[in-house]
């Protein structure tokens, strides 16, 4: 099964700060046990939403393009990785491990279909 983590953003990142380089060197080198695990699929960073578009559809057919930044800090990612495990339990236990680097993180870990 592929597993999506969602790194949630924060205040400082969504400003366009570079990440704190300690929190940054952790989280690499949990990528990197990823890697070494054979488990990592993909694993990137994001870049702040005022470098981005939103495609809403306030009315059928008819699309409506916002360009960032966007208001909610808290519902925006600031990086992804992609990872195929035998269960969500072993999912939940990286994303763990992304908690040890960053102890201020916010992961959503959704399946991926298909």
């Amino acid at each position: 099964m592929r597993y999506m983590l969602l790194h949630k953003t924060n205040d400082s990142l969504e400003a366009g700060n570079a990440p704190d380089p300690e929190i940054l060197e952790r989280a690499d080198a949990v990528l990197e046990e990823m890697r070494q695990a054979g488990v990592l699929v993909l694993g990137e960073g994001l870049m702040p939403s005022s470098r981005g578009a939103r495609v809403t559809f306030p009315a059928p057919g008819q699309p409506r393009v916002i360009d960032g930044p966007f208001a909610e800090t808290k519902e925006l990612v600031a990086g992804v990785s992609i990872i195929r495990v035998d269960t969500k339990e072993e999912a939940v236990q990286w994303a763990l491990r992304f908690a040890e680097a960053d102890p201020y993180t916010e992961i959503d870990i959704l399946e991926v279909a298909g």
